[in-house]
């Protein structure tokens, strides 16, 4: 820690968070939440570097996005990567065997020739003014009768659908839906009596406060009852065209409508039932049973169509493993999902903000894509995965050679770095990729130098929950239950007292055992909760570890939506630990500045430095220290006024 300037890396981690696909590529291949940055661990392998030059081989049981594991071999170190979640590790491999960009090319032009034809019997059109186009966006709004009366309702969350252009050009015009649901015309700063029913429409108004909708007959009704009720149907009210350089916003015409419900279309894919848990909770009470309900009969088809034209493209298996991930990646933006910004005039994933969102206004992607819009379209993913193949060669030197995914449960390998007898070096890979639990890892003992890694924060993101739908498109079986170092307290996992400290504890017992006599194991970490605090530094003293040092850096971009105005965590606490032995250890201790989240972690720091001599009943006088920290005390967002978007909407989710 003492070669790491925290202010110089905190400096460097405010741009990377800014736009993280311009600044590192390779992390746009496939869907992970919460990932840290490259300035963090870039930095920390550096620092560790500085003592220890050469080639490293550092491990990451807590692979997950793969950001360490790109530090890692973009400095020529070699990598050992672990995940429990099937689609991290599958993702992880694919992005570092990345094909040649120009063999990728290929198989994308070879992809683009064969699903044209497609793509025109799903989405083509013709824009107002006659220009040929293709419907980017097509936005549908539940339907449900009222559970009084039984009048059917089209239950718009706000009277403001959509503006017509982006917020920034400052034109009122707008879409609006009058209380009774009937859409028109209309402008942002002024009430409008609707041309269908006359009933006033205020922009401004909330048809769905709290997930509850009133009928005419003044009957109010939560979202989830009525779903329970009568199952949701979804109506085409909107579709957002492009061609020609331009792109619009109109009512559906007859065509198009019959194209949304794609009733030729025969999809296959049986995706599975959607399990309880603490993500999914709000899916099942809105009439989701299936990962299949998620998505409209056409996008379904589409991804399908897809997939199978995709295995044609290319001899290069790893050509064509590139664009299923593409593929599948699109169907994050799941069509009975996704939310419109209707200030921005986009659509965001289905799980954004570590959440699955529910709104009764999403909007279907043409799941293809157009050059003109289509946020996580195909095309656009395939045109990030050729900047990342272009990115990895110049910042590797050129293909690495990737190894697994393979099986927590195979044979022990040998180590990644080594010589042979005449003093040649081994031919080994220069990343391993290992899928399931990290109690188990398959490299020998003392064969690492630096286990370097991003832990899951307790009980913040729901990563097994929030990849199932992308594993069950890429068929890949879900992850052991119970194995996921995650607390869930909707299934009970790990939430009995000891638990979540006892499986992290095997986790860094493992780890430990891989690092060499000089090796260090450094992780960043980040919670509210003491609780969290308490049972990871019972973990880590339980395993037999003990404090080198801690240091806090930057870690979050505090302007995203979901961070204003509220005590968000925007710093991260590095530790520094290594194995408790009679090594001759000088602490680093970290220098923070003045502000609540900084007094928190000041108390947290001199628990964590004391790792491997806290004595009995440290937790009490822990939670004790912390208990009047303004840090932790809640705080109430400030709501913009109209001449801004609301908190929540014009700027991407958290994550």
């Amino acid at each position: 820690m003492r070669h790491l300037d925290a202010e110089e890396v905190s400096a460097r981690v405010r741009r990377e968070v800014r736009n993280r696909e311009v600044h590192l590529p390779p992390v746009s291949t496939y869907r992970w939440w919460a990932r840290r940055t490259e300035a963090v661990n870039g930095s920390i392998i550096d620092a560790v570097s500085a003592d220890k030059p050469g080639r490293m081989v550092v491990s990451d049981p807590f692979a997950g996005g793969g950001v360490i594991p790109l530090a890692a071999v973009m400095r020529g170190h070699s990598v050992y990567a672990q995940d429990l979640n099937p689609w991290a590790a599958a993702g992880l491999a694919s992005m570092l065997a990345l094909p040649d960009p120009e063999a990728l090319r290929d198989g994308i032009a070879a992809l683009t020739q064969r699903v044209l034809a497609s793509a025109q019997a799903a989405y083509g059109t013709v824009l107002s003014d006659g220009t040929p186009g293709f419907v980017t966006h097509t936005f549908r709004v539940a339907v449900a009768p009222c559970t009084h009366c039984g009048a059917r309702q089209r239950m718009f969350p706000h009277a403001l659908v959509t503006l017509t252009s982006r917020v920034e050009r400052k034109l009122p015009e707008a879409f609006l839906a009058c209380p009774n649901g009937h859409l028109f015309k209309g402008r942002r700063d002024q009430i409008a009596s609707c041309p269908t029913c006359d009933r006033v429409t205020d922009p401004d108004q909330v048809y769905t406060p709290r997930r509850v909708v009133t009928c005419q007959c003044g009957e109010q009704d939560r979202l989830e009852a009525r779903a329970s009720a009568s199952s949701l149907e979804w109506e085409v009210v909107l579709v957002e065209r492009a061609g020609g350089g331009r792109r619009e916003l109109a009512l559906p015409t007859a065509g198009e409508k019959t194209a949304a419900t794609a009733l030729q279309a025969q999809p296959r894919m049986s995706l599975g039932t959607i399990p309880a848990g603490q993500e999914t909770a709000v899916l099942r009470r809105h009439g989701f049973s299936r990962w299949e309900d998620l998505y409209p009969r056409r996008q379904r088809a589409m991804v399908e169509r897809l997939l199978e034209l995709a295995a044609g493209c290319s001899t290069d298996e790893k050509v064509v493993a590139a664009l299923r991930l593409a593929i599948i990646g699109s169907t994050e933006m799941a069509g009975h999902l996704s939310r419109w910004d209707r200030y921005y005039l986009k659509s965001y994933e289905s799980m954004a903000g570590h959440r699955f969102n529910f709104t009764t206004l999403p909007v279907e992607p043409n799941v293809w894509g157009t050059t003109t819009s289509g946020r996580g379209t195909t095309l656009r993913r395939l045109v990030q995965l050729v900047k990342a193949a272009e990115w990895l060669r110049k910042h590797t030197g050129g293909q690495l050679k990737v190894q697994g995914p393979l099986h927590a449960g195979a044979a022990t390998v040998s180590a990644l770095l080594g010589e042979d007898i005449d003093g040649r070096p081994l031919e080994r890979p220069d990343v391993l990729v290992v899928a399931g639990s990290s109690q188990r890892q398959l490299l020998p003992s003392g064969s690492v130098d630096l286990v370097l890694t991003d832990p899951p924060y307790h009980d913040d993101v729901q990563y097994a929950e929030l990849s199932q739908p992308l594993q069950a498109w890429a068929g890949l079986a879900a992850p052991e239950s119970g194995s996921d170092a995650v607390v869930n307290r909707a299934t009970g996992q790990l939430v009995a007292d000891g638990s979540y400290t006892a499986l992290l504890a095997s986790i860094f017992r493992e780890s430990a055992r891989l690092l060499r006599e000089d090796g260090h194991l450094i992780f960043s970490y980040a919670n509210r909760d003491p609780q969290a605090w308490v049972q990871l530094l019972e973990a880590l003293q339980s395993a037999g570890l003990r404090a080198a040092g801690c240091t806090v850096v930057h870690s979050e971009n505090e302007t995203d939506h979901a961070k204003r105005n509220v005590r968000a965590c925007t710093l991260d606490l590095l530790l520094d630990l290594v194995p408790v032995s009679s090594r001759e250890v000088v602490k680093h201790r970290p220098e923070l500045g003045a502000g609540a989240e900084q007094e928190f972690l000041a108390i947290v720091a001199n628990y964590v430095l004391s790792v491997g001599e806290l004595a009995s009943g440290w937790q009490l006088e822990f939670l004790d220290s912390v208990s009047n920290a303004e840090f932790l005390k809640p705080q109430k967002r400030r709501h913009s006024g109209l001449s801004t978007p609301p908190a929540g909407e014009g700027s991407a989710p958290a994550g």
